[in-house]
């Protein structure tokens, strides 16, 4: 949406939108809690680290690469065998 198109408001009324008795300036703590809120939301959205030890997850990765290895070697026999 382009601004310079949308309507604009006469300058002779007064802006509806803004409570007269409320200050226009944010307070201290409601800035101190904005700012702990979002870095809470930050802090959320971290990747989790490795729940498990390195010698577990080497152990582990080491085990998935064989056996994909494995249904590689099995499948490739299959494929290169002969044909009755």
């Amino acid at each position: 949406m382009n601004t310079l198109l949308a309507p604009q408001r006469p300058s002779g009324l007064p802006d509806t939108l803004r409570l007269p008795s409320r200050d226009t300036r944010t307070s201290l703590l409601d800035r101190l809690a904005l700012h702990l809120g979002l870095r809470l939301l930050l802090w959320s959205t971290r990747t989790p680290r490795l729940a498990d030890d390195r010698r577990r997850h080497a152990h582990t990765f080491r085990h998935q690469e064989a056996t994909a290895q494995r249904e590689r070697a099995y499948l490739r026999e299959a494929s290169l065998a002969p044909r009755p």
